[in-house]
């Protein structure tokens, strides 16, 4: 993918400065239990508690602006009222689904958040260099490897700890009508999930090495993301799963998302330029404070109104999740929204036609895929 040369800047700046100690991080957390260090229960709930008001909860909170942001003008009632809109329809088919058939809730909830971590982490890697992936069949594949990490990694390594989360998780609403545990212990399941795995990231890296090999600026972007993958899918089939997604979801996900909000914000995008990171966290702090104080509300009615609701640090996660599930959808749908504006999966020629209207009209495209 093409950036200006601004933007790649920027981007260069977040990854020295906020990704690169996130990467650390995981790979002392690999080292850590490897050695043999075993994490208290309890601990590993605590980057989810955090999530509710760091990171995690709040990196959607802005939905409701990108609209605005994107069209580059004020905030406007009407986009703003389309993203509320968003929201109530489809979050609340999602609690209703939750009620309806849990099992069917969950598996949706999952390959929701796989194509969105994907998508998300899709986007970052197009700002690594100006080398583009070959075609949109590559980019899908590179979607589905990155969010299979976290979401498909942990159930091969630790199938009991998944099956106790979806145990949970549905618990949460009602009593489970359907069992799956024959399918979370499946070792021949397992085996070809991962085989798939690897077949595909296989394919796909193959591809963008094509594409990228041929300057030395491709060929750093390539290692990147090959030492990007390669992190992650140690991290998820070492360190145990519940910590390992509740830091992957503040840290990594929600982190990288919040700078692409930022760079849409010309207050922000200021700070950013000038490497005032910590104006950006305080500025986007209180822009989001107002829908994350509403989410909780939500949370704790979802508590006094779920049949089930408990104390357990599992029921307490089962519901959280439950949460999500009801957010993530329409916010799957305003980051889609997002990445059809930025051009991460338009055509060559859908990007010279955009760069030109750009030049034409006074305004850099900001991001496209070469």
């Amino acid at each position: 993918m093409r950036l200006i040369d601004a933007d790649r800047t920027l981007w260069h700046t977040a990854r020295q400065r906020l990704f690169r100690p996130v990467d650390a991080l995981f790979a002392a957390l690999i080292v850590v239990v490897a050695a043999g260090v075993r994490i208290p229960e309890a601990v590993q709930y605590v980057p989810f508690v955090i999530s509710l008001v760091l990171l995690g909860l709040p990196h959607g909170a802005l939905d409701h602006l990108v609209p605005s942001r994107l069209a580059r003008r004020a905030p406007e009632p009407r986009g703003m009222a389309f993203v509320v809109l968003l929201y109530l329809l489809v979050g609340g088919a999602v609690v209703l689904l939750w009620f309806l058939n849990p099992v069917l809730a969950f598996v949706a909830f999952i390959l929701t958040t796989w194509f969105h971590w994907g998508q998300g982490d899709l986007f970052v890697e197009g700002t690594r260099s100006g080398a583009g992936l070959p075609s949109r069949l590559t980019r899908a594949g590179m979607l589905t490897v990155r969010g299979a990490l976290p979401m498909v990694v942990p159930l091969v390594a630790a199938p009991a700890v998944y099956l106790g989360v979806f145990r949970d998780t549905t618990g949460v609403i009602a009593a489970p009508t359907l069992d799956l545990t024959p399918f979370f212990e499946s070792e021949l399941l397992r085996a070809l999930i991962i085989s798939g795995l690897v077949v595909l990231g296989a394919i796909t890296f193959t591809a963008t090495a094509r594409a990228r090999w041929g300057t030395p600026e491709g060929r750093r972007a390539w290692w990147g993301d090959l030492g990007e993958v390669a992190l992650l899918a140690v991290y998820f089939a070492i360190v145990p799963p519940i910590l390992a997604i509740g830091l992957y979801f503040c840290l990594w996900h929600s982190l990288r998302h919040i700078v692409r909000l930022s760079l849409l914000d010309p207050g922000s995008r200021e700070c950013l330029s000038a490497g005032r990171f910590a104006l950006v966290a305080r500025r986007f702090a209180v822009q989001s404070a107002p829908i994350t104080i509403v989410a909780l509300g939500l949370l704790l009615a979802l508590f006094l109104v779920v049949p089930r609701s408990g104390l357990s640090g599992g029921a307490l996660l089962g519901l959280y999740l439950v949460l999500i599930s009801a957010l993530t959808l329409p916010h799957v749908v305003v980051v889609s929204i997002m990445d059809r504006r930025q051009a991460v999966w338009a055509s060559e020629g859908d990007v010279t036609k955009k760069l030109q209207s750009g030049r034409r009209g006074g305004a850099a495209l900001k991001l496209a895929p070469k």
